[in-house]
């Protein structure tokens, strides 16, 4: 009873922690916000696949027929632009979880964040081009920044009254407009100001500053593998008592994934070396290729099952188990407080991903281009990120790898299940 005791103590420990996750506003409108513009980015994935085929009449057709330039654009204002992007959707949520206009602050928070972002000067002709140097990933640290703060700050003139009230019966779309309009006037002054004193520092402007300052040093450190398998080892061992482990842990880590898989993504459009080995694409491609856990070879395992029961959940789990959905594993099973099979749960995962990591060391294994196409089958989804390495990867070593993991864990439940179903 002592040990059960503890066990419904941490669990219920980290179910508040999980649901003040979800209760908070500032996580879930960057989380909402960059899910909200992942049609934006498969676009320019997509394209970026086409435009860089390495079919050599392929190639040479785009190039003679001048197509490879207009093939390359979807790719430059997709993800040449997903800061951009970002801005306007994470601040959209964010005001909305506030019950406050979204568009309104979308709109102040991305006037604010081309305020602040340089100009360039194109030649000798004193034109002035907004360049994709700050407005793709290196961005998007900036992005995060200004649509939280400058949401929340235009939330807060609104609530304060600082505003224009306009007398009763004006259509509701013209309230909403000039309610906005102090808010922004104040708001677009502020980010002047910002530009301005950030002049006279050795950045010059808020985006380089944010880069070297934050973003570049978390890419880095996010970059180790040692950072990888820890947040998927608590993942996964948070799994184990019935809680989200991807909810708990990647709150803060998937943006700074995300924006190293867009850089990663635009270098491979650009035909240059990709920056990251790891990021989101690598972390959902190898550490949970089939899902948390890995537990494609534990459902291929249960397909030839003596028990009726594992036969049935096998069946049932497999055609979203091949899209990496295994919950109906985990819960139907179950893995959860199941102590029999948290070792391989556990383990598999970082085996898979230490291996494919060692193995793109050495340069068996190609860096993933950033692409990654949830509910797409492993294997597509593997030759997709990094050609037919690692969709053969994936296919002919992790599969196995899982099942031989899982195998001996799984004989012993089955044989007690069989026993009990001949009673």
């Amino acid at each position: 009873m002592g040990i059960n005791n503890k066990i419904e103590a941490m669990q219920n420990t980290l179910m508040k922690l999980t649901n003040r996750l979800k209760r908070n506003k500032y996580i879930n409108a960057v989380s909402d916000g960059l899910i909200a513009i992942f049609p934006i980015l498969m676009v320019g994935a997509l394209f970026a696949i086409v435009n860089n085929l390495q079919y050599e009449p392929f190639v040479n057709f785009l190039s003679d027929t001048g197509l490879k330039e207009i093939v390359n654009l979807p790719c430059q204002l997709t993800t040449g632009m997903i800061a951009v992007y970002a801005v306007f959707s994470i601040s959209y949520k964010l005001a909305d979880s506030f019950g406050k206009d979204g568009l309104t602050a979308g709109f102040i928070s991305l006037t604010s964040f081309f305020i602040i972002t340089p100009l360039t000067m194109i030649g000798d002709s004193g034109t002035l081009a907004l360049t994709f140097q700050w407005t793709g990933a290196g961005g998007l640290f900036v992005a995060f920044i200004m649509s939280l703060i400058m949401t929340k700050l235009y939330i807060f003139l609104i609530d304060k009254n600082i505003t224009i009230t306009l007398p009763a019966g004006v259509p509701p779309t013209t309230i909403k407009a000039f309610m906005g309009l102090v808010p922004m006037i104040i708001i677009i002054i502020i980010s002047i100001a910002v530009r301005v004193i950030f002049r006279f520092t050795p950045f010059e402007n808020v985006h380089a500053f944010v880069y070297q300052i934050l973003q570049a040093p978390l890419s880095n450190l996010g970059n180790t593998l040692l950072v990888f398998l820890l947040l998927k080892l608590i993942t996964n061992i948070l799994w184990m008592f019935g809680i989200h482990g991807g909810l708990v842990m990647y709150s803060v880590a998937v943006p700074l994934w995300l924006s190293m898989d867009y850089a990663n993504l635009a270098a491979y459009n650009a035909g240059d070396p990709l920056p990251y080995i790891l990021g989101y694409a690598f972390g959902m491609l190898f550490f949970q290729f089939s899902g948390t856990g890995n537990t494609i070879g534990l459902n291929l395992l249960m397909l030839k099952a003596k028990s009726k029961r594992y036969r049935t959940l096998g069946k049932l789990a497999l055609p979203a188990g091949i899209c990496g959905v295994n919950e109906p594993i985990i819960f139907g099973t179950p893995i959860v407080l199941n102590p029999m099979l948290a070792i391989p749960f556990i383990l598999n995962p970082l085996i898979s991903g230490t291996l494919a990591y060692l193995l793109t060391i050495i340069g068996i294994l190609p860096r993933l281009n950033g692409i990654f196409m949830f509910g797409i089958p492993f294997g597509i989804s593997g030759f997709l990120a990094g050609g037919w390495r690692v969709a053969a990867f994936q296919l002919l070593i992790l599969i196995p790898l899982s099942i031989i993991s899982y195998y001996p864990f799984f004989k012993k439940m089955y044989a007690v299940a069989y026993s009990e179903e001949q009673l």
